[in-house]
Order: structure tokens, then sequence, then C-alpha cells
């Protein structure tokens, strides 16, 4: 037996797990809202502290981003919500700190900010100051980049009252406005998205730092904040903390969505390259499948396959690329995300780079996160 004669079998078998793998997640991550759904009960809901670490470095993009995600905290339905905002950096971010004490200076929002950098992650230090001046037990740790609907912080609260633990939402990516935003929600919403959803449904649930709905035992039992201080990827170290101590994880029925805008596509990469290695090293199944059942290896697959056995190796390859690309606009669509004409050309560039940046990520090392160098690989993590 040769390598030439047992390759279009295997290829053939390679092809079938990738449609699976595609398809399974898809419909999966369909489910995903029906699973999690709670009816509103008459019950009454505990208080909640919202904090939301936002950076020093400050632009005009992160600065329409924050204003709208408090905007949109301040509108939801819910009895209860003290809303605390965390500058990471307090000597750096002065004159940020002071600028939103005067622009919320009339509405229920504190200001705090962190007096030392304690972590490599400064996301974690702007997180320990906001949740020192929360006034309750119930802290839901919110991105400043995530708009919520008026529900949200309900939704959050029912379904950690269902399982306990911790509670987090997925996030999707909205209002694109040109090629390479389209480009971040091919990689945001098609995968990422998806498979975070999935895994929700398939018992595999893991938080996501746009938005975590904790206690203050239930996080102290599981190390704390400066537990995770150390990791580029806080939300996946918080996930494993809390389950290697029983607690639970699950997703809300409902995500946040965040503003894309414009973006540059270099931008995109380095985000996506973290986020790859954040899979490499908390989820290294996960990652180690999105390379093997990817569109570019199940493209090869239908054309070796294809060509043995019926000698159409192009056009098996053509119809698996767009089968591929129709299940990806077909899961936007039905989730009712944003779609476009652009869309099709923004999952042709995601697989054309997607092989590049998932090496990258096998072999990177550190990661530039919130203005600083931090490791992917954390001794004892």
């Amino acid at each position: 037996m040769t390598v030439e004669s047992i390759a279009p079998a295997a290829s053939a078998v390679l092809w079938g797990a990738s449609l699976i793998w595609l398809l399974g997640t898809v419909i999966c991550a369909l489910l995903q809202p029906g699973k999690r759904r709670i009816a509103p009960s008459g019950d009454a809901l505990a208080p909640v502290s919202v904090v939301v670490p936002t950076s020093a470095v400050d632009t005009p993009e992160t600065a329409q981003d924050r204003a709208d995600t408090l905007q949109s905290f301040l509108g939801v339905d819910y009895p209860d919500v003290d809303l605390v905002v965390s500058v990471d950096r307090a000597e750096e971010g002065k004159a940020l700190t002071a600028d939103l004490m005067r622009t919320y200076a009339a509405e229920p929002v504190r200001i705090v900010a962190a007096h030392r950098q304690a972590h490599p992650n400064a996301k974690v230090d702007a997180m320990e100051a906001g949740m020192e001046a929360a006034r309750h037990d119930l802290v839901l740790f919110a991105d400043d980049d995530a708009l919520v609907d008026r529900e949200h912080i309900a939704n959050m609260v029912r379904r950690y009252r269902a399982d306990g633990g911790l509670v987090s939402a997925a996030a999707v990516g909205i209002l694109p406005q040109n090629l390479a935003a389209w480009f971040e929600l091919a990689f945001m919403n098609g995968q990422f998205a998806r498979l975070h959803l999935a895994g929700d449904v398939l018992g595999f649930s893991g938080a996501l730092g746009k938005a975590v709905l904790v206690t203050r035992q239930d996080l102290a039992r599981s190390g704390g904040l400066p537990g995770i201080g150390g990791d580029c990827c806080e939300d996946a170290a918080l996930t494993r903390n809390f389950k290697a101590q029983g607690l639970r994880v699950a997703l809300s029925e409902s995500p946040v969505r965040q503003p894309i805008r414009r973006q540059r596509f270099l931008d995109v990469l380095r985000r996506h390259r973290r986020w790859l290695s954040c899979r490499r090293k908390y989820l290294p199944v996960v990652f180690v499948c999105e390379a093997l059942f990817s569109a570019p290896v199940a493209i090869a697959a239908a054309y070796v396959a294809a060509g043995a056995f019926l000698g159409q190796a192009t056009a098996g390859a053509v119809a698996t690329a767009l089968l591929w690309c129709a299940a990806d606009s077909l899961f936007y669509l039905l989730k009712g995300w944003p779609w476009s004409g652009w869309t099709p050309v923004a999952w042709l560039l995601r697989e054309a780079v997607f092989l590049p940046v998932w090496l990258s990520a096998l072999f990177a090392r550190t990661v530039t996160w919130y203005g600083r160098r931090v490791p992917v690989s954390v001794e004892g993590a």
C-alpha cells in the first residue's frame, strides 16, 4: 500500500469530517439561544455592580465606543445597577479620568483608576480597581466596546440563578464600514462566535471578556483576579479556574454587540492571532481542529478525492469552496447578523490567510494587549 493509493480515500474522509465540523458547529450555534433562554419570573433580581475597564490609551474611536457602551448600560431595564468605569493606569490616564468625571457628573456613573500596575495584563489592573469600588456582591465585568440590550443584565442574572458559577455572553460584530471591518466580522462572527456558541451547546462553555458575571465569593474561591493577571487570555484563565473549583460556566441567551466601524487589516490579523494563541493554550483540540478542518484543507482534500474518484478535481475544489462560503453566509442570515456582498469576499480573504495566521499563533510566545507585552505561556498556567 502506497501513499498514492490511500490518498484519495483519506482525502474523502477528511473532506467528510470537515463538512461535519462546519455544519455541526453551525447547527449547534443556531440552537444555543433556545438552550439558554429562561422565561422571566416574578422573583426579585439581585443588585449588580457593572465594572467597565477602559484603557488610558485613548483615541476618538475608543472614546466613541466607550460612550456608546455606557449609554447602553444606562438604558438597561434593571432595578438596581451600580455602574463603575475603571481606567487601567491612573498616572497615564489622569486626563481621561478627569474628562470622564466631567462628562458623567450628572449620571449614575462612578469613575475610578488603577493606581498600580500589578499585572502584565493591564485590563486586570482596571478590573481590580473597579471591583474594589463596586458596591454589590454580584459583579458584571463588561468591556468598553460592547453594546447591550435592555434585558442584558436581567438575562445574565437569571442564567446565574439557574447555573451559578460564571455567566458570560458571546460577542457579535456590527456596523462594519470598510472591507477590513468585514474581514474582522469574518473572523469574529463567522468563525469565533460560531465556535463559542457551539461549544456552549456541547458542554464546553467558556467565558468571553466582553461580559463576565460572577459573585465576589466565587471569584475569590477560584483564585481571584491576581490569578489571571499574568495571562493575555484572562477570560480563558478565569474559565479554567472556575471549572477547577467545580463551578459551572455558561453563556447567556443573547450576545453583546461590538461596533467594528473602520478597521485596518494588520490590526485584525494581530487581534485574531492573539485569539488563536489563546485557543492554542486553553483549547488545544479546538485549535488543531480549526486548521485540520479549515476550508483550505477541505478544498485541497476535495481536489484530490474528486480527481481520483470522479475525474473532476477542479470542479470538486470549486464546489467545496462555494459550499463552505454559502454555509458561512447562511449562518449570518439565519442569526440576523450583518451581511452584505462583501461577506463572501471577506470569507475568501479569511480563508486565504487563516493557515499562515494559525501557524504564527502556534509559535507565538507573547502578544500585545492593552499596550503591554503579555506572555502567551505563563509558568504554572
